[in-house]
């Protein structure tokens, strides 16, 4: 099935299965962005009015079918009490149902939640690197923070310049044309082309994360 087809089949499988308590189902995303490889996933928002056990349940059922889709689900309760500056994420999503207003975060909130992720994402990795895992675990980090380095540096842009780059190629010229956080260039370059390394990553992913521990580490921000 094409995307477009299995993106309006979701739709209407959760509108139908939500009814009035769906109030946004937004597509976000590499695919959304056009950004995506032959494996990604769907990612998606899912934004009700309420949450119980049964709309847990309900939702259960549908996502039997769609096995390679993603998702938020929140309540707009819930939404308010995102970090402000976790908004950027939906910035360039496409509604499938309803519409989501917020505003854009100040470049303060920006800087802010990028300072949370940068230290969830230092102890995770040094937890990875120091205590035993299994490789496979090793290696789904190494991709999943990745995409990390992705998120911090294009919100660091939007902070710097109050635009967000809208993909990855965008982050890597930004950050090129200033000659800045060349570690991380790098690291979006491994992510940008992901076919070529994941081979090698897969046979030994440490000194990917030491990598991604060091530029994480060593992450120039700004304070306003």
């Amino acid at each position: 099935m094409r995307s477009n087809d299995l993106l309006e089949s979701f739709r209407e499988d959760v509108s139908r299965a939500l009814q009035n308590n769906l109030v946004c189902l937004l597509h976000h995303g590499s695919r959304a962005k056009g950004e995506a490889r032959p494996d990604s996933d769907y990612d998606l928002v899912i934004i009700t009015n309420q949450m119980d056990k049964e709309l847990i349940k309900t939702l259960q059922i549908v996502f039997t079918k769609y096995p390679r889709f993603s998702f938020y689900l929140l309540t707009l309760d819930e939404l308010k009490t995102m970090p402000k500056g976790h908004y950027l994420e939906f910035l360039y999503a496409k509604p499938l149902h309803g519409t989501l207003k917020m505003e854009l975060p100040t470049k303060k909130e920006v800087i802010s939640y990028v300072n949370y992720m940068r230290r969830e994402t230092l102890s995770i990795l040094r937890h990875t690197l120091i205590l035993p895992h299994s490789k496979e675990r090793k290696v789904r980090l190494v991709y999943y923070f990745l995409k990390q380095v992705y998120i911090c540096l294009s919100y660091l842009a939007f902070s710097e310049s109050g635009t967000l780059p809208s993909t990855r190629k965008q982050t890597i010229a930004n950050f090129r044309k200033q000659k800045k956080e060349r570690l991380g260039i790098r690291l979006l370059g491994i992510l940008e082309d992901w076919e070529s390394y994941k081979e090698d990553v897969a046979s030994n992913p440490q000194p990917y994360l030491f990598m991604l521990e060091e530029f994480f580490r060593k992450l120039h921000i700004k304070q306003l």
